[in-house]
């Protein structure tokens, strides 16, 4: 009996000290790799979390580390583009100085080629890791979406609630920072995206450079004017010179005829009928008109003021006056003509039409030019464009407004899009004058405009069955127009020639202040996208950190616990090896005893 107990507590001392053992390995493990969960065993869940994680880590360190090359590739950059800045503006220095007289243009001119092959050195040599972000090398710059003209930087790993994973870009629109692009179009050599006259609604502003600057103006429009009738006094020569000839009265001496204004003008294709305008009979100057000036008129000032009294004493003073032809040459005041002067209708009648018209003309005295006539108003409602085929680039956008004899005006915008929409087309091209009549037709609504090819030109007009105004009461045209992308240099530094077209110091001016502006935007881009990658690159350090302390909370061994736990079962395993060994010892005590 007593032989059965000793063997059971030995048993159960085994079993103890089996468990102590066991527990005391796995402290003993903890305590060297100081982890809890070191295996899929110790915990599945916590430790298919922490492995995840630690992947993510070296996802992360790896994202982090290509931002290191990318704040270089972007601070190489910022520093050419910086320097670029610089040589513009000591080139822009130059042309200043160009623009002094008796200044050698040619001496200027070849500092400022120097200058200019200086930034492509500089934008060459802007290069980090392969990358260069001023150089570049992209087919039709301004025609490819930002994706193609685009550099792209690992910025960001990111991993998505549903568990999938992706890496997070930065993408450089190159179009902001390319100052030489292999196929041209860079900032430094020119941009082809003005699309110039519009096809012929905006004129050149300054005639004599107008493939160096984009020099346009903003409105075309085509004002009437109010009729009048050329006239001169009787006049010699002296010396070259001309000379009036005084218009003596004697008694019974007379000048008459029948005056007509504002009647309106049959070849204008009004529909019937016409308005004969306003007339009044018998306008005369006699003898007695002119005894205040010695009985004579001596020019063309005497004689606008003798006509004027005549046109008042038959009520047309408000609607008719005479007046000298006034000279302004250069660098003098301006003087009347003492032999040419005007009658002009002052459009005050109430009615649509513009005229002048002499009739029933007499005189017993020699007036010079003076005799029946008959003049109109020009046209204001009518004009030409001289059309030229151009592009609407895909991120070039223009507004207009148009309107017709004072009218309330309509804006519209003509884009990429417009132009594909109404052509059915897709590369904004409009190549033809039917193509802009196409254009102009879907975009101008006012009723009764006409708009219609005249050979290659484009003929614009109201339609005189509806409107019947004339004379400077008549006005169309194109106002406030705009391109968003202007001011753009047209022609490149490396064309820039003061010494072979010493008249384009200002247009050079012009375009090396539009480089400016955009190489300053294209610095300032870089120092944004700088700003970006340092923050992007201590975000990155801050969640490796996160990651690892994440890792850390779940996976992490207490070490104080542990280490706690394990003295505890070092003593439990002494106490089990000593009961083992107590258990053990008993049987040989009882067969001493029997024996």
């Amino acid at each position: 009996m007593s032989s059965i107990l000793t063997n059971s507590s030995a048993i159960a001392s085994l079993k103890i000290l089996r468990f102590v053992d066991s527990s005391l390995q796995q402290a003993s493990t903890k305590v060297s790799s100081g982890l809890s969960v070191e295996k899929a065993a110790d915990n599945a869940a916590y430790w298919s979390i922490a492995t995840t994680m630690r992947s993510d880590v070296r996802a992360v360190s790896a994202v982090r580390n290509v931002l290191d090359i990318a704040t270089n590739v972007a601070d190489v950059a910022y520093e050419a583009m910086a320097r670029t800045r610089e040589v513009l503006a000591d080139i822009r220095a130059k042309l200043v100085a160009a623009t002094e007289a008796g200044v050698d243009k040619a001496k200027i001119q070849d500092e400022i080629s120097q200058l200019a092959a200086s930034t492509r050195s500089i934008a060459a040599s802007a290069s980090f890791n392969g990358v260069n972000l001023l150089d570049t090398d992209i087919h039709d710059l301004y025609e490819a979406f930002p994706v193609d003209r685009s550099a792209t930087f690992p910025s960001a790993f990111v991993r998505n609630s549903d568990g999938s994973v992706s890496v997070g870009m930065t993408h450089v629109d190159q179009i902001n920072t390319s100052l030489f692009n292999s196929e041209g179009d860079g900032i430094l050599q020119g941009d082809p995206r003005s699309p110039k006259t519009i096809g012929g609604i905006r004129p050149y502003g300054d005639f004599s450079t107008p493939d160096i600057v984009n020099d346009y103006l903003p409105y075309y429009t085509s004002p009437g004017g109010a009729a009048l009738i050329s006239e001169e006094m009787p006049f010699s020569l002296i010396g070259g010179l001309e000379s009036p000839t005084a218009i003596v009265f004697g008694i019974g001496d007379k000048i008459s005829f029948d005056l007509t204004v504002d009647g309106d003008n049959p070849s204008q294709g009004l529909s019937a009928p016409l308005d004969p305008g306003s007339t009044a009979f018998n306008v005369s100057i006699d003898a007695a008109m002119v005894n205040s000036l010695g009985g004579a008129i001596h020019n063309a000032t005497e004689m606008a003021a003798m006509l004027n009294t005549a046109f008042a004493a038959k009520g047309m003073g408000a609607l008719v006056y005479a007046s000298p032809v006034w000279r302004t040459p250069l660098d003098a005041p301006a003087y009347p003509d003492p032999v040419r002067y005007t009658i002009v209708t002052t459009e005050a009648s109430g009615l649509k039409g513009s005229q002048v018209q002499i009739s029933n003309f007499s005189s017993t005295v020699a007036t010079g030019s003076l005799a029946d006539k008959n003049a109109y108003g020009t046209l204001g409602s009518s004009f030409n464009l001289t059309f030229a085929p151009f592009k609407i680039y895909r991120d070039v956008s223009i507004d207009f407004t148009f309107g017709v004899n004072g009218e309330p005006t309509e804006t519209h915008t003509i884009n990429r899009s417009t132009v594909n929409a109404i052509l059915g087309t897709t590369d904004g091209w409009i190549n033809t004058a039917d193509d802009m009549v196409t254009i102009l037709k879907s975009l101008i609504t006012r009723p009764n405009t006409i708009i219609e090819t005249n050979g290659s030109a484009i003929t614009i007009r109201s339609d005189p069955l509806d409107d019947r105004l004339n004379g400077a009461k008549s006005k169309i045209g194109f106002t406030n127009i705009s391109v968003n992308v202007e001011p753009i240099p047209m022609n490149g530094l490396m064309d820039i020639d003061i010494a072979k077209y010493p008249g384009s110091v200002n247009a050079s001016l012009y375009s090396v202040d539009a480089m400016l502006i955009r190489v300053t935007n294209g610095a300032a881009a870089l120092g944004v996208l700088r700003t970006r990658l340092d923050k992007q690159a201590d975000f990155a350090d801050r969640l490796v950190d996160d990651l690892r302390s994440g890792i850390g909370r779940l996976v992490d061994a207490d070490m104080e616990e542990i280490s706690s736990k394990l003295a505890a079962l070092q003593t439990q395993q002494q106490l089990a090896s000593q009961a083992l060994s107590i258990a053990n010892e008993a049987p040989r005590a009882l067969l001493s005893l029997l024996g």
